[in-house]
């Protein structure tokens, strides 16, 4: 063999080995890389290693009540499993595994709105429980608080007739989890708080939730969409200790705002506060349920015998009832809902705007109001016999109406068939509904009204009829509407509208007597001016 020859041969053995090597060190790099991330990995002691499926049942013993979980159904579903073969008869011989999903409820409470999602949690906890530190054996375990200062026993039954026991004890300081006492040994390990908590914080906390208001259309393709609408409260009614004298509204769609009380008064709606209980009202979810069974016993115990507020509404086409209790010094109250047999505990601030609301907060501080443009004929009767009429004519303006949509001026005659400006009486019929009601307060007052305004109109018939009495001893009148007390207003304010009304029978207002002045006064300066040319 040639010198150079043997040489390059030498050569290509050096690099298959060095190359070999270099495969060597690539192969076996992630193998060294996982042991040594698994070696600074949390450690892991197992306590109980058993699946949810072998459970019978399991039984928990604290301070805060003693329940059973139990298994509630299983589903079987069939999942195909295939191993992997050199020979086709190996693939032809897979068969389907079955797979067990087991779901666990309350025993007692089966019928119940429960959260089965968390039941089965802490099923899962418990039989595949694990530990982050192995303490062993100790003597002193009252230092670990699993002795009479323990939050709870837990006690799994399992099909086969086997059973484990755990006792949870205080919060460990040193680390995450709690301290666990198993077979004499304590562990550290996590497990969750509602096993400790009783079984009401396994319950659903959602009170009610009322579906949007919606409209649906077709178009000329019939393709259909939906458009959601604001929500509307048909009606409600507020009871209980805090309304002596319930309060109820409905929705009006011929009032201004929508919405009408039409007790303990008749008068508008449609406030601020009034639209904020509408947007409190359309859910409710409680900070957690407390007691389960509306025994007579148990209402008394949480303040709902005789709740402090009571409302029952229709929003959207949903009925609901809602009963609370008085808060107490931190602001929690107890509520019942609708046909829930349960107690639910909620902030005070989460049922305030209906709870805690008044009449005068819910109502227009107007009497009624009445579209000028509605209104055939205005009456003000003052101390029963002296009367101001005014009848209203609709004539058609022709420039401003449309097709479809007419529009009518108004022409205004007193009871001597004289005209009235109709901005002088726009004027005075808008101070008559600025009038404003200052308190529901009733009292003692006078036996005849001082003045009476009777409102009769174009497309109804009847008419609504407005009084006030004067209050003894107080600055104020009573006001009725349709013989019903409506509320207390400034007594100055019904003076005012009295010792105007002749202004405006004979067509007075502050600007016509400013341009009669001027009028006048131009007309005396011309006939001056034109005597002494005379002259």
């Amino acid at each position: 063999m040639k010198k150079s020859l043997k040489t390059l041969l030498v050569m290509a053995v050096v690099l298959v080995v060095l190359g070999g090597a270099a495969v060597a060190l690539w192969l076996t790099a992630p193998e060294t890389e996982v042991e040594e991330e698994s070696s600074s990995s949390t450690p892991s002691y197992p306590v109980i290693d058993r699946e949810a499926a072998d459970v019978e049942s399991i039984s928990i013993e604290s301070d805060a009540g003693d329940f059973t979980i139990v298994p509630l159904e299983e589903e079987e579903t069939s999942s195909a499993s295939s191993e992997s073969s050199a020979s086709s008869e190996d693939e032809e011989s897979a068969s389907s595994a079955v797979s067990t999903t087991v779901n666990f409820t309350l025993e007692e409470y089966q019928d119940y709105e429960l959260t089965t999602s968390r039941i089965n949690t802490s099923v899962n906890n418990i039989v595949g429980l694990s530990a982050t530190k192995e303490l062993g054996a100790q003597e002193d375990l009252d230092t670990f608080g699993l002795t009479d200062e323990a939050l709870c026993t837990i006690t799994v039954h399992y099909k086969d007739g086997g059973e484990d026991q755990l006792v949870l004890g205080a919060e460990a300081g040193e680390s995450s989890g709690n301290y666990i006492l198993k077979d004499g040994e304590v562990y550290i390990g996590y497990l969750p708080s509602q096993l400790y908590y009783g079984p009401f914080t396994y319950f659903d906390n959602e009170v009610y939730a009322v579906a949007d208001r919606v409209s649906e259309t077709e178009d000329e393709e019939g393709t259909t969409s939906q458009e959601t609408l604001s929500d509307q409260l048909n009606s409600m009614e507020l009871s209980g200790a805090n309304f002596p004298q319930p309060i109820k509204i409905v929705y009006d769609d011929t009032r201004t705002s929508g919405y009408l009380v039409t007790e303990p008064v008749t008068a508008e709606s449609g406030t601020t506060a009034f639209s904020d209980m509408v947007t409190a009202l359309k859910s409710l979810t409680a900070t957690q349920v407390v007691d389960a069974g509306l025994s007579q016993e148990t209402l008394e115990k949480y303040g709902l015998a005789q709740p402090a507020a009571k409302i029952t509404f229709d929003m959207n086409g949903e009925e609901h009832t809602l009963a609370v209790s008085a808060p107490d010094e931190e602001g929690v109250c107890y509520l019942t809902a609708d046909d829930h047999d349960v107690v639910y505990e909620v902030s005070s601030s989460d049922v305030s705007t209906w709870a805690e609301t008044d009449l005068m907060s819910l109502r227009m501080s107007y009497i009624w109001l009445p579209n000028i443009k509605d209104v055939r004929k205005l009456t003000l009767t003052v101390d029963g016999d002296m009367v101001y009429s005014y009848d209203v004519t609709k004539v058609l303006n022709e420039e401003k109406s449309t097709d479809s949509v007419p529009s009518y001026d108004l022409q205004v005659k007193n009871a001597g068939g004289e005209d009235i400006d109709y901005e002088v009486y726009q004027d005075y019929y808008q101070d008559i509904l600025s009038i404003a009601v200052l308190s529901a307060e009733q009292a003692s007052c006078s036996d005849s009204p001082t003045l009476r305004i009777e409102y009769e109109y174009f497309e109804k018939d009847g008419s609504d009829v407005i009084e006030f009495f004067a209050v003894e001893g107080k600055d104020r009148y009573a006001a009725e509407l349709n013989g019903e007390f409506n509320g207390l207003v400034r007594k100055q304010s019904v003076e005012d509208l009295v010792a105007s009304l002749p202004d405006l029978d004979r067509n007075y207002s502050p600007q016509v007597e400013e341009e009669n002045s001027s009028t006048a006064e131009s007309e005396a300066s011309s006939a001056s001016s034109a005597s002494s040319e005379a002259e």
